[in-house]
């Protein structure tokens, strides 16, 4: 076809016509399957290349482009198997050198037989500490090669994934296949992680090296090149083990776990470079989770790229360890594999230690292995020493130290938040919880024995012998270290300090706080108790009852304010303590009037304003626990009356100031008659000096 153009502006002679011809248009041309073939078995070789660090030979560009031919070309089918094959044969070689590296050192002390074995028996820590070995030899080696062997995978899979970008653009979502880099990672569990520790991989290198050339040179359908990939696997005779048989991951998993209880114990080396080793390693664990999220058609694919379960379309009863492609799949291998089994040795663990530190019989609360660990726990100087029963303090302050490198441990490791939480909820359960109750009643040591040295002599006992300076002489010569407020009350500081540290511990454990409150209300009564006997028998008058009163309210405001934080549910318990023993009778009510009547007769003679206002105030909150309020005005009203006609009050502005407390704790009905009182002496007063006036 052709036409005549007369446009003659770009002809120099402008007289001739250029002539155009349009040619037609090449017919579509189907990439047949040898050239698919062909064009993979390139592909194939790249992704050699690049598996043995040559990647710098290959032009990317040029790959990318035959990727996308073969999937433009409805060869995606290919393609994705084809990859899937060399990657499984590569992980083959991986997989098979880190289990022989792991049954050969097993097997030169004999330890492991070539065909069966547990975890925990190719396990042993070596007596003198340090190095964890497996029959003597080192065995940091087999998860350092495992790193190694990640760390290289990983790289290998980004650049493999660079090649097939535009397949996982789309042959992948149309079809509901993993994306290249997660199929990388999906066979890595599959082919290395739970690889049996039964198959070595030594028959099938061999046969292994020559896959790719074999299938993907020949002439044939994808489908026949994937049959052949299915025979050659099973040809390899995959191993077919029961689910009680070891793969290379529980073994590693039974490594990181003896790694972490070598850093419990104090006898890991080398600490911050294992450390680090064990955070790549869970990070593997977590990557390899995370492949396997998502719903994905892998029936084609179950047992290819020569992992040890052997699945193809023909065989799809052959499992391995973990079971066929599907369920096993859907199984978070971080959880199952290191979660599960690290939060269940770690209650072991504190559970066996706390009680070792608690009582003398910790040999018989578990296996000979474990009474040899808690035999041997170390102070936190790091010196070995046999179980014996600790103090409750010197247990507080473990546990503390215990929690706090649990955190930090939590933390180098990078584990995630969930792990975390649950680790410390284990510590919290097993170190706080279990104990609570004995670290409260423990003799001589326990929480509810060092608030009896707070709050004893001599806001207890004797009360009306002993002074104020009597008391700070008698604190000082005993020992304690303590600070006396203008009342003239001894307050034990150290021992406030001890009881903090209790109840810092405790109120991570909410709950166990409850057996503080107990402890505080409990103490509170019997000594309240012990206070009304020395009344009822006259060993205390009624004023040093009162003054017994406050002081142990002083003790006890220190005791809650400081050592718990000024917790309401503890105020409020001690307020309830409180109003019990006071409310038993009506003594407390006449005590207490007496008590006032003695303090506004001579106690507050010549006193500042501000010591007026302290001790009527610390009446009032006594004031403020008795039930029988009317009974105290009663008994006020008849001490007012006398100390008012005989012109014995030391203070009529302190009388006025207690009238105006009364007042402002129970209204004016309450004060009405006493407030009378005084008008009546005013009015008095003024007629007597208007008749010596007249």
């Amino acid at each position: 076809m052709s036409y005549n153009n007369n446009n003659n502006s770009s002809n120099n002679n402008g007289s001739s016509a250029r002539k155009f011809t349009i040619k037609p248009f090449r017919s579509y041309t189907q990439m047949d399957s040898h050239s698919a073939h062909a064009t993979f078995s390139s592909l194939a070789s790249a992704m050699d290349e690049i598996n043995n660090r040559n990647a710098s030979t290959l032009s990317f560009e040029e790959l990318y482009r035959n990727a996308y031919n073969l999937v433009l070309h409805k060869h995606g089918g290919l393609l994705y198997e084809g990859v899937q094959d060399r990657l499984g044969v590569h992980l083959r070689r991986s997989g098979g050198r880190l289990v022989r590296l792991a049954r050969e050192d097993s097997a030169a002390s004999g330890v492991v037989s070539a065909s069966s074995g547990s975890a925990s028996a190719m396990l042993s820590s070596s007596s003198g500490g340090g190095r964890m070995t497996v029959g003597g030899r080192d065995q940091y080696g087999l998860l350092e090669e495992l790193t190694h062997c990640w760390k290289e995978h990983r790289i290998t899979m980004v650049m493999v994934r660079d090649i097939f970008m535009y397949m996982d653009r789309t042959y992948v979502p149309q079809h509901r296949k993993r994306p290249v880099y997660d199929l990388g990672l999906w066979l890595f569990r599959r082919v290395v992680w739970e690889r049996s520790m039964d198959d070595d991989g030594a028959a099938e290198d061999n046969e292994a090296v020559n896959v790719g050339g074999l299938g993907w040179g020949e002439e044939g359908s994808a489908a026949t090149a994937a049959a052949g990939g299915g025979e050659r696997s099973a040809a390899r005779g995959p191993i077919k083990s029961n689910e009680n048989a070891q793969t290379l991951g529980t073994v590693a998993s039974a490594l990181l776990l003896q790694v972490i209880q070598q850093d419990r114990l104090d006898r890991l080396e080398d600490a911050p470079q294992r450390t680090a080793l064990l955070k790549d390693l869970i990070h593997m664990l977590l990557e390899l989770a995370h492949a396997n999220a998502g719903q994905f058609n892998d029936s084609s694919s179950g047992g290819r790229g020569g992992s040890s379960s052997g699945n193809n379309g023909n065989n799809s009863n052959n499992n391995n360890t973990h079971g066929n492609t599907g369920a096993a799949d859907n199984i978070p291998v971080y959880e199952r594999d290191f979660e599960e089994a690290f939060l269940g040795e770690s209650q072991d663990f504190y559970r066996m230690e706390s009680t070792s530190r608690l009582s003398h019989a910790a040999s018989t609360l578990g296996s000979s292995d474990d009474a040899t660990n808690s035999a041997n726990l170390q102070n936190d100087d790091g010196a070995s020493k046999p179980a014996a029963k600790y103090s409750a303090m010197e247990y507080v302050h473990r546990a503390r130290s215990r929690l706090d490198e649990e955190k930090t441990r939590a933390s180098l490791l990078d584990l995630p938040a969930q792990t975390k939480s649950a680790l410390l909820r284990i510590v919290e359960t097993e170190l706080i919880e279990r104990h609570a109750k004995t670290l409260v009643e423990m003799e001589g040591s326990g929480f509810a024995s060092i608030l009896k040295v707070v709050a004893s002599s001599p806001a207890v006992g004797s009360v009306a012998a002993a002074s104020a300076g009597n008391r700070r002489g008698a604190a000082a010569s005993a020992g304690m270290s303590g600070s006396g407020d203008t009342n003239g009350v001894v307050i034990d500081r150290d021992r406030i300090a001890d009881l903090a540290s209790v109840y810092e511990l405790f109120s991570r454990v909410p709950s166990s706080v409850n057996h503080l409150r107990d402890a505080l209300g409990e103490r509170v009564r019997l000594d309240g108790r012990s206070l009304v006997r020395d009344q009822e028998t006259g060993v205390a008058p009624p004023a040093a009852f009162v003054k017994g009163v406050l002081d142990m309210r002083e003790r006890f405001a220190a005791v809650v304010g400081d050592a718990m934080r000024g917790e309401k549910k503890a105020q409020k318990r001690m307020r309830e303590a409180f109003e019990d023993f006071l409310n038993a009778d009506a003594r407390a009510a006449n005590c207490l009037a007496v008590y006032v009547d003695e303090l506004l007769r001579a106690g507050l003679r010549g006193a500042d304003e501000r010591r007026v206002a302290r001790e009527l105030d610390r009446v009032i909150v006594i004031f403020r626990y008795l039930a029988d309020k009317d009974v105290f005005e009663a008994y006020y009203k008849n001490h007012l009356a006398k100390r008012l006609l005989g012109n014995k009050s030391g203070s009529e502005e302190a009388e006025r100031a207690m009238v105006s407390l009364l007042k402002a704790e129970c209204g004016y009905q309450f004060t009405s008659k006493l407030e009378g009182m005084f008008n009546d002496m005013r009015i008095s007063k003024e007629t007597a000096e208007k008749y010596r006036a007249h």
